[in-house]
């Protein structure tokens, strides 16, 4: 029987959908994102979405209507992704609804739907520091969260209860393994190779399974091991915890994937494993019996028809996405690492064929939802030009790099090579309604190259009229292209000098070009892997450019967030507002896009912090780029992130930006209900009272559009706010708290 697989994902705004008004400082777009089109002149639906790399997928029913729809959960970024079910029977058809993202509590590393309960609800498992944190579904009339766990889960596990113990390398399987009507939890042990079971006795102690009670019933269920340093699956091997058949020494656990489900129609949980380092899913047969499970054979090839083979550390969810109550496959990868998957079809689609007993699982495609994205791979890098010479700004896009290969040695693991490109957007609307169209994925041939992390940026270098091209790399030089067309005459580049002026900033160069201190040259300002911003003063002639350090310290700019990493890889975008005055964009490793001012006439000074752009913060490793694409007045934003998409934001009075103060690491979860909402908001914390707040409404390009004080739990009037995204902060004492909501009418 033909199966009718049709993905429609609607044409909604990247930030949010628009209502009637729009907020000031915004151009109205009629509910449709900007068109963007791929090489074979296809429609792309979600084009802004910002790309996906290493997900998760679970079922949770977001709009509450008792339908499931579609939470995607991408770890490189920890962003999360929502998607409403519009589908009919055998047919998948989602709407993408970033709306609903705002609602859903803070994961990390990753994340597992279950209704633990029993309520029809769908609860969240993620991870947290040293295990589980848990948020239970709480909606009514809106959808809404409270954390379970403080601060993880724990079970009984011989003279105590300690906490579950799962790292961020480990995806452990919550199921109901004993068929008692309640959620237990399969883990690695802390040193790997054999898998804990933490049977859950809230069935057994209250009659229900509101209660997350554990106890650890088994060290080594399955009585089978996981080898060390490899994917090796030892049977009947856990004995005492027999080690004989590991290497000497400890044990070396680096992580592992599980997903338990009855996959031979026997009713017995069967299991599904990843494994860091390696492409496949192993499928081990449980042989025991209910309550003692016995792994009696493996495959390392599964489905069988088609084997997953994602590179490395292949993660599997199971969901109804067609809507005929079976429940279908999804795999992805769940390496933590950034470099170690194909990130541009990293989504495996898998349907189930079978309406009972033996599951039978049909292969569709490996870039599920990524299809209807712009996904350059690894890393989005955007630069606006008019290549053509049409008078329409034109989209250049680097990126890290796409998976070229890949090999695997045991002394070495897994390596991967990753070859970066330029992708051309060409330009095809009008000046008032740009459409994109994906016109050379290999802009240029750069891939030639084999660099990584190509970032670039236009300038009129040698001062003929015409804009040159200059593209940073992860080796931290510079890699020129001179532009030969003349003024007004479409771009024609001569032989590309890899290393231009032998000029280095260390590691990954990310250059913007600039005439910063007003000599009618163009200096280079570059980001870099460290956070600071390296200056090259241009010391002429016009004609032929030189270059000198001026400094490695740009306005003592460094985006480095000391407390999670070594590195900040900053990248710089200069703006001007009306009054002609320059604003510091600048994106980092965690996602964060700096905003700084203060910085003509105070070059040898320090830039002053005007805080983040937390509204178009869309991912790792950010980027930044800005043109006038539907107004002369209003500027239009595209961001980059890891993920290897990109984010939209139209509309912007640059003059606004920096208008709201920097904002502090928010202390605890603000809950906003209704959630999009039309006349009023309900604000509580965990439903604490919290007394003399401070609270702010700050629409998308940064403007405070309400400032009053009030005692939580309160209620909000949201009389004369346009329809759009907002952020609200709330402060009381030294405790900061926020969230963002929707207006609607």
């Amino acid at each position: 029987m033909s199966r009718k697989i049709h993905v429609l994902l609607l044409l909604i705004f990247q930030v949010f959908i628009v209502f009637g008004q729009i907020p000031s400082g915004f151009r109205k777009i009629h509910n449709t994102t900007i068109p963007v089109l791929d090489l074979q002149g296809d429609t792309v639906s979600i084009p802004f979405a910002g790309g996906l790399n290493n997900c998760q997928f679970g079922e949770i029913d977001l709009n509450l209507d008792e339908v499931k729809d579609l939470l995607v959960f991408d770890r490189h970024g920890n962003r999360i992704l929502t998607f409403i079910n519009t589908g009919i029977f055998d047919s998948i058809s989602y709407s993408y609804a970033p709306e609903y993202a705002a609602r859903i509590p803070v994961c990390r590393e990753w994340m597992l739907l279950r209704d633990y309960d029993n309520d029809g609800r769908t609860d969240i498992f993620t991870y947290t520091t040293g295990g589980i944190e848990v948020f239970r579904n709480i909606s009514n009339s809106d959808l809404l969260f409270e954390q379970k766990t403080h601060p993880y889960l724990v079970s009984n596990q011989g003279s105590s209860s300690t906490n579950i113990l799962v790292t961020y390398a480990d995806y452990p399987s919550i199921e109901d393994l004993d068929g008692d009507g309640d959620l237990d939890i399969l883990t690695f042990w802390g040193l790997g190779s054999f898998v804990e079971w933490h049977k859950n006795l809230s069935v057994e102690n209250f009659g229900n399974a509101d209660s997350l009670m554990f106890e650890k019933s088994s060290s080594c269920w399955g009585q089978f091991a996981e080898g060390a340093e490899s994917n090796s699956i030892f049977l009947d091997t856990c004995v005492s915890f027999n080690k004989s058949f590991l290497p000497e020494g400890e044990p070396k656990h680096t992580g592992s994937t599980l997903l338990a489900s009855d996959f031979n129609g026997d009713g017995l949980p069967d299991l599904l494993l990843g494994d860091v380092d390696f492409p496949n899913l192993t499928y081990l047969q449980n042989g025991g019996e209910s309550g003692t499970a016995r792994m009696i054979n493996y495959t390392t090839g599964f489905p069988e028809a088609k084997p997953v083979n994602l590179i490395s550390f292949p993660s599997a969810s199971m969901l109804d996405l067609n809507n005929d109550h079976k429940k279908d496959l999804l795999v992805s990868p769940f390496d933590p690492g950034l470099i170690r998957s194909a990130t541009d079809h990293s989504c495996w689609l898998y349907i189930q064929k079978n309406g009972s007993g033996i599951p039978d699982f049909e292969f569709v495609q490996d870039d599920f939802l990524q299809d209807q994205m712009l996904d350059f791979g690894s890393g989005a890098y955007p630069a606006f030009a008019d290549i053509n010479a049409d008078g329409l700004q034109d989209l250049i896009v680097g990126n890290y790099g796409k998976l070229d290969s890949s090999s695997y040695s045991p002394i070495s693991g897994l390596q991967c090579v990753y070859i970066s490109t330029l992708t051309y957007l060409k330009n095809t609307g009008t000046k008032n309604m740009p459409v994109f169209k994906v016109e050379d994925e290999d802009y240029l041939d750069l891939s030639q190259l084999q660099m990584q992390s190509l970032i670039p940026a236009f300038g009129d270098m040698d001062g003929d009229g015409d804009q040159d091209l200059i593209c940073g790399n992860s080796k931290g030089k510079f890699v020129y292209l001179q532009n030969t067309a003349g003024a007004g005459n479409p771009f024609s580049f001569a032989a590309f000098d890899p290393a231009f002026r032998l000029l280095d900033v260390g590691d990954f160069s990310a250059p913007q070009l600039i005439d910063l201190n007003s000599d009618d040259l163009i200096d280079i300002v570059s980001g870099k892997r460290d956070g600071r911003l390296s200056w090259y003063r241009n010391t002429g002639p016009l004609e032929n450019p030189q270059f000198i350090l001026e400094t490695d310290s740009l306005g003592a700019v460094d985006v480095t967030d000391i407390n999670l990493s070594y590195f900040g890889y900053s990248v710089p975008c200069f703006l001007k507002d009306k009054q002609g005055r320059l604003k510091l964009i600048v994106g980092s490793e965690f996602g964060d896009l700096f905003l700084y001012d203060d910085i003509m006439n105070n070059l040898e000074g320090e830039f002053t912090s005007a805080g983040t752009l937390d509204m178009m913060k869309n991912g790792w490793r950010s980027s930044f780029a800005a043109a006038y694409l539907q107004s002369d007045t209003l500027l239009d934003i595209c961001t980059g992130n890891f993920g290897g998409g990109l984010g939209l934001f139209t509309g912007i009075d640059v003059s606004s930006l920096g208008t709201e103060p920097y904002m502090p690491v928010s202390a605890g979860r603000l809950n906003i209900s209704p959630n999009p909402a039309i006349e009023s908001i309900h604000l509580d914390i965990s439903r604490q009272i919290l007394e003399n707040c401070e609270i702010e409404i700050i629409d998308i390009s940064g403007k405070p559009v309400v400032h009053l004080k009030a005692t939580l739990p309160a209620d909000i009037s949201l009389h004369g706010l346009a329809s759009g995204l907002y952020l609200l902060k709330c402060k009381s004492g030294n405790e900061f708290f926020t969230a963002k909501f929707v207006k609607t009418q």
